[in-house]
């Protein structure tokens, strides 16, 4: 994994082209480029990154470097959405869930009653989301993430599902699956990729933020002199008429061009982004389904879970008001509507 967010920028971009990118210690990416990703952007095939220009025989990055620009070109040439199923060679059992299921789903002011469990096909989607983001200087990337069509919880983790190329199938498109609908889907995919953005941009904004702070201060404390030696002269002078008004219409024009600087700097550090659905991979899964009953005073209400082989792991609900994952959470009394903690307690 490459914490550089540099390199890992450029890891994921290689990968979406079908190269292959391996770190070399916290700021060095060895490349392998296809040779048409390389001839667009002017390098070899095999190139060697780092974020330190004293390092031998690598290419020099920085969020000015002309690579990234050519692969934000080569971004806004590209996507698309492609679709895979995967097969499970081991044995789907569908005992010992209820226990399973009481041990990790917590309702804190329900019950919770156990149907049944049963082997059944799940689509999650894989989306890449590219990013351009500008205030003094302009960067790109990208946030990766996988949402569980079926739960809506986003993100989850798929494990190594998609890790031997040898068990991926064919998608059987007759198969009766939940799919989401398109409005909920996108609202779905633009919320957790604003999220994730904001973390990847979070130490930028802040150290954005100081800088505007002090440099509001600056010119505060600059343009306030100047006024301040203006109310001075009138005052020591005892100017009136004309030759104050002269003077007072200097303070002003000193207000004016402070409120000039500080828009000029709050445009130069304010930070905004630029989002898109670079690509998206339809994966199915074969997983199992837990049924069972959230139950609510005297309200009921039927909600799955889903139990995935790739990571031995079960999933955990969706927060129907934040749009967490929850493992423990209250219900309304209305639908048995699920509601995280943190928002119940608000």
């Amino acid at each position: 994994m490459v914490s550089n967010p540099i390199l890992s920028t450029l890891a994921q971009l290689i990968s979406l082209h079908e190269g292959i990118a391996e770190p070399d210690g916290e700021q060095v990416l060895n490349v392998l480029l296809t040779q048409t990703i390389a001839k667009a952007l002017d390098l070899p095939e095999e190139v060697t990154f780092a974020t330190r220009a004293d390092i031998p025989e690598s290419h020099f990055v920085t969020y000015h470097s002309a690579v990234l620009n050519k692969f934000s070109e080569l971004l806004a040439d590209r996507g698309c959405v492609t679709q895979v199923g995967v097969k499970y060679e081991g044995y789907l059992k569908t005992t010992g869930f209820e226990k399973l299921l009481q041990l990790h789903i917590a309702p804190q002011n329900g019950l919770i009653r156990f149907i049944d469990a049963k082997p059944k096909t799940t689509r999650y989607i894989w989306c890449n989301v590219a990013y351009t983001a500008e205030a003094n200087e302009r960067r790109i990337g990208m946030v990766s993430f996988i949402i569980n069509e079926s739960t809506g919880v986003t993100p989850v983790d798929i494990g190594d599902a998609l890790f031997w190329e040898a068990d991926r199938i064919d998608v059987n498109d007759s198969e009766n699956l939940t799919v989401m609908q398109f409005e909920e889907l996108s609202s779905l995919i633009e919320q957790t990729a604003a999220k994730l953005i904001k973390a990847e941009l979070e130490k930028w904004n802040a150290k954005l933020t100081r800088t505007l702070r002090r440099d509001s201060e600056r010119l505060h404390a600059y343009y306030g002199a100047i006024a301040a030696e203006i109310a001075a002269k009138i005052e020591h002078k005892g100017l009136s008429g004309e030759e104050k008004e002269k003077e007072l219409a200097r303070i002003e024009a000193t207000q004016r061009e402070l409120e000039r600087k500080l828009a000029d700097i709050k445009e130069r550090y304010t930070l905004s982004v630029d989002a898109f659905l670079h690509s998206a991979m339809v994966i199915h899964l074969p997983t199992i389904h837990i049924n069972f009953e959230l139950v609510r005073k005297k309200v009921k209400r039927a909600v799955t879970a889903v139990w995935n082989p790739f990571t031995k792991v079960l999933e955990p609900l969706r927060c129907e008001v934040s749009g967490e994952p929850v493992y423990e959470f209250y219900l309304d009394d209305k639908v048995a509507k699920i509601i995280s903690p943190s928002c119940w307690n608000k």
